[in-house]
This record gives structure tokens, sequence and C-alpha cells, in this order.
């Protein structure tokens, strides 16, 4: 069976990328089913339940558990569409890197990208953020706890498309997702285009696997933006 490269590499397990591709589904979030599943007190996947088994950084949820965390955060209140990366948290980042993850910096990015986490527990800049400085001050339980946050999301996103046409494009709840998904690549951006209403775009720069470009579908950000503004 043919591997689809980008999975493959978001996946980040390439030498055994194959037969984890193969027996993950493929399927774009049923909004309505999720809604369902995520609004039963009775269910192990009611969203408060699953939300403080995900605060409490618990490693054994699952795929599914994750779709349900990620794509029903769209489902409450408190969700707000077209959120973009706060210039605080840009900051703590570009510090980072400058500083080459100097530990003197660590614990106030870890500060900064908590408070943005308050806001949205699913921004995937901050998460990454913490577990970057968590793994330069040594302390790899914490690292690994937040990577795995990370990855969890991203399996998310890998399990709604295969990222290859507009029909098949990844599901994302934020546009500063698509970039960091590119980030995970290890691709970088040469233009993004809009594909119809919903749809984004990035056509990437050279690359080892000839990858041309990945397709993102926002059609929830945008669903909800809708609603709630006009």
């Amino acid at each position: 069976m043919r591997v689809n490269k980008i999975l493959a590499l978001l996946i980040g397990i390439l030498a055994f990328a194959a037969p984890r591709i193969c027996a993950q589904e493929i399927d774009a979030p049923d909004y309505k089913q999720i809604r369902s599943q995520i609004s039963n007190s009775k269910l192990p996947s009611y969203y408060p339940r699953l939300m403080e088994r995900y605060v409490q950084s618990d490693s054994t949820l699952s795929l599914e558990d994750y779709r349900n965390l990620y794509y029903g955060f769209t489902l409450r209140e408190d969700f707000v569409p077209y959120q973009m990366e706060k210039q605080t948290l840009f900051d703590a980042r570009r510090k980072i890197v400058e500083t080459h993850g100097d530990p003197s910096v660590c614990p106030e990015a870890i500060k900064v990208a908590q408070a943005v986490l308050d806001d949205n527990p699913f921004d995937i800049p901050a998460i990454a953020v913490i577990s970057i400085a968590y793994l330069q001050l040594g302390d790899t339980l914490s690292y690994h706890l937040w990577d795995i946050k990370q990855q969890g999301l991203l399996d998310a996103i890998s399990s709604s498309g295969d990222g290859e046409t507009a029909r098949t494009a990844f599901h994302v709840i934020s546009v500063e997702h698509e970039y960091e998904v590119l980030n995970r690549l290890g691709l970088e951006l040469e233009k993004d285009s809009l594909i119809g209403n919903n749809v984004e775009y990035l056509r990437v720069k050279e690359n080892a696997e000839n990858i041309e470009g990945i397709y993102f579908n926002f059609d929830a950000c945008a669903n909800i933006y809708r609603k709630k503004y006009k």
C-alpha cells in the first residue's frame, strides 16, 4: 500500500510509519456525532471528564479522546475562532531560539505559555514552547508529558485527512495550527492560497520528501465565527 509522505512525516516515526498509517482510519470530524459523545454525562467521552484527564496529562488518552477534545472544543461557548498567536508567546519562543535554549529563559517562557493555555488549552504553539523549555531545563518527565499532548493533538489532525487535496484536507480548529504542522514536518512555507471559502493550500519550499504543499480545512472555525459575529 502506498504510504502518504505527509502523514508519514507528521506521525514522526518514519521507519514504522506504514503499519500505523494503514491502521489509522482517515475520517473527517463529524460534529453532530462529536456533540452527542461529549454532551452525555454517562459516557467516558463527556467533555468535562475528558478535559480533566487532559489537564492532568493523562497519557492513556486515545486518538478518539483527542479528536473529541480538539474538535469538540469548537462546540464550547468559550471557543474563540481566529485567535492569533499572542505576541508574548511569540517573544518567548524567539528568545528560546536566539539563546539556543538557555535554561535561564525557560521558566519565564513556561509561565507565558501557561497563561496562553488558560484561554485556549489546545494552543499547539504554546504546548510546544512548554515542551521545549522543560527539555532544556533537564526535566525529561515534564517534557515527555507535554510532548505527548502535542503529538496527541497532531495525531487528531492527521486522522482527519491526508492533506493531499482540498477534499481530503487536514481539519484544523485554528489557522495557526496549519503553520505548526509545517514546523513539525520541517517544511518552510513558500505561499499560502485560499481554495474556496474554508480551505487553505500551503505551498512549501523545495524539500527532501518532494512535498509540494498541504491542504487544510478550517471550516469549523469559519462556521463558529459566522454564528457568533455575523
